[in-house]
């Protein structure tokens, strides 16, 4: 009797093209090649195991390495749908970042106007008062306010002092509000 390489290929020569049809008709011809290379890779392994005639195994086989196959392919797009999903995220939170270092650097702007000027910013852009509304709370006439808004607008916009200045004064949340 002939070794078991040469037995081999003679399975190889005999079911391969039997094997190639199964798989082509189920995954298509260029993905069946493949799927028959990884049946006759298991048959190898377990040639000890093989029955005769051996073309109902091989296409068990054939079978399960395809729903292998399938399966990994779900789980890949599952998880590039994932990743998809985490980057989002991500750029999500890449976004919130820059927008608490805007906020922290105008609460920073804020904190360096004096007390006039910080009052008539956050009765207007944080109280959602009208100009009107603001002198009133203010108790002075609307156009004092008007000059005290712009003015304090200008000096919110004016860039901050350069390293070799005096740290600007720390305000608390309390004196913000």
């Amino acid at each position: 009797m002939s070794n078991p390489q040469e037995q081999f290929t003679e399975l190889w020569h005999a079911e391969a093209p039997r094997v190639q049809a199964f798989a082509s008709r189920h995954v298509g011809a260029e993905a069946a090649h493949d799927v028959v290379a990884e049946t006759f890779l298991v048959a190898w392994r377990r040639w000890d195991d093989l029955p005769t005639p051996p073309i109902g195994w091989l296409l068990v086989t054939a079978r399960k390495v395809i729903q292998n196959r399938a399966r990994t392919s779900r789980r890949n797009r599952a998880l590039e749908d994932r990743i998809a999903l985490l980057d989002g995220v991500a750029a999500y939170a890449a976004d919130s970042a820059d927008a608490a270092l805007t906020r922290r650097e105008a609460l920073e702007r804020l904190a360096r106007l004096d007390e006039q000027h910080r009052e008539a910013l956050l009765l207007v852009s944080w109280d959602g008062l009208t100009n009107d509304q603001a002198a009133t709370v203010l108790g002075i006439k609307p156009a004092t306010f008007r000059r005290r808004l712009s003015r304090a607008r200008a000096a919110l916009l004016a860039p901050p002092p350069d390293a070799t200045d005096p740290q600007p004064r720390l305000v608390s949340v309390q004196e913000l509000s």
